[in-house]
């Protein structure tokens, strides 16, 4: 059998086959925090799950603060709480605590750098990289990428859905934002070390309602409760092994494109798998006789919104203009459409590989607004949409073979027979950002 005969006999048993090693992966192991035990134990089943359809596995391993990630919410909560009655003493301290509480913040989440790893324990985590060799020699290869850890509950979200999640940080900021007025004026009108007097000090009252949320803010993510992770994101894990799965159960060898199943950790500890692999594997996907595609996968459960996000980590990353181009060719053969769009709040592994140098796309299927399942303890093995596993996993059948016969080139004529099967397509012309 031919990429390009396996129909909907292979496809039930590919769904099926991540359907239930999403369940067994989420009973067996338990919690899968980043560098965390289950964490390990599911990285270890999954490299021998690879092992055992023929794959060449590699196995590498770095440590992790699983807790630093978020570390920055903490800092917000303490110093913006400890800036409002210091502002009645001094207001030049409240800009202090409110300076050092964004610092880390812009560190920590807008860049994804480890500026607070320092502060916090480590654990191991690891990557697992399983490769389906050609035939012959090496010329392409396709990397599908999904990430094995599971995110800790965003409280607020979980106990009022998103109006409350998204409410808790608005006023947050807007908070920060009273405060830091306040104290200007109080400095500009009092001098640098006077005190607030008259109308500043009931200013300085008013900022009291404040102290509640950034209070709350402390429980943000909810360390003492790790989420299944089922659609984020062990969708993507075993969409990438599925795919080895059903090329060797049909005996299915490419004759020169390696097809490669890459599982990172610690993806929600700030993409540090990824980056462990970018970093231990310079010149992994920049060998010039190797053409070299990254395909990052992120919560495949809500087909409606499934989008190929050519922009990455809070918007600051560009994803590879060819990759995200061919994915979207590929994906108009069967009849989708799909928009571009970015991660504006939050990041993918896709941004850890592109940023290293590598040709990568990130694709995902969840609203933007996002649902009440989303990193909360409703993302388990009940709430999967074998419809959406379905589509995302033909088109993952058909981008290997694509790549494997044109790299990143694809004929005028077959990209006016993609555009020819979109045409009847109910498609949306504009995907919004995704929080990851």
């Amino acid at each position: 059998m031919k990429l390009s005969e396996i129909g909907e006999a292979q496809r039930a048993d590919g769904v099926d086959f991540i359907q239930n090693e999403i369940k067994r992966v989420i009973t067996d192991f338990g919690d899968r925090d980043p560098g965390s035990e289950g964490e390990r134990k599911a990285l270890s089943y999954m490299s021998d799950t690879l092992t055992q359809l023929g794959a060449d596995v590699k196995t590498e391993s770095f440590k992790v603060a699983p807790h630093a990630f978020f570390g920055w919410t903490y800092f917000v909560s303490i110093f913006m709480t400890l800036a409002v009655p210091i502002y009645f003493l001094a207001p030049v301290m409240s800009i202090v605590c409110a300076i050092i509480a964004v610092v880390p913040l812009i560190l920590q989440f807008v860049f994804y750098l480890p500026a607070l790893d320092w502060m916090f324990y480590k654990g191991e985590s690891g990557n697992v990289l399983g490769a389906y060799k050609p035939e012959g020699e090496v010329k392409r290869r396709v990397v599908i990428n999904g990430h094995s850890d599971a995110v800790y509950e965003w409280h607020w979200h979980y106990v009022g859905g998103y109006a409350m999640f998204l409410g808790s940080i608005i006023v947050v900021i807007v908070g920060l934002l009273y405060i830091l007025a306040t104290a200007i004026s109080a400095i500009v009108l009092c001098g640098p070390i006077g005190m607030p007097s008259g109308g500043l000090i009931w200013a300085g009252v008013a900022s009291c309602a404040f102290i509640p949320f950034f209070i709350a803010f402390w429980f943000f993510a909810d360390t003492r409760k790790v989420v299944p992770g089922a659609n984020d994101n062990l969708t993507a894990c075993y969409m990438a092994i599925a795919a080895i799965k059903t090329m060797r159960d049909n005996d299915i060898k490419l004759q020169n494109t390696e097809v490669v199943a890459l599982i990172t950790g610690s993806e929600e500890a700030g993409l540090r798998g990824a980056k462990a692999f970018v970093k231990n594997n310079p010149d992994y996907a920049r060998e010039q006789d190797v053409e070299t595609v990254f395909l990052t996968y992120e919560t495949l459960r809500e087909l409606e919104y499934l989008g190929i996000y050519n922009r990455d980590l809070n918007g600051t990353v560009r994803n590879d203009a060819q990759a995200c181009a061919l994915y979207k060719r590929v994906a108009l053969k069967h009849g989708m459409d799909l928009p571009y769009g970015s991660v504006y709040a939050g990041a993918t592994d896709a941004a850890a590989f592109s940023k290293g140098g590598y040709k990568a796309v990130s694709v995902a299927a969840m609203n933007p607004s996002v649902q009440k399942y989303y990193h909360t303890r409703l993302d388990n093995y009940d709430n999967l949409s074998p419809e959406c596993l379905a589509k995302v996993f033909d088109i993952t059948m058909d981008f290997i073979d694509t790549f494997d016969k044109h790299g990143f080139n694809i004929s005028e004529s077959e990209a006016e027979q993609a555009q020819a099967a979109a045409a009847d397509a109910d498609v949306s012309d504009e995907m919004p950002a995704v929080e990851e």
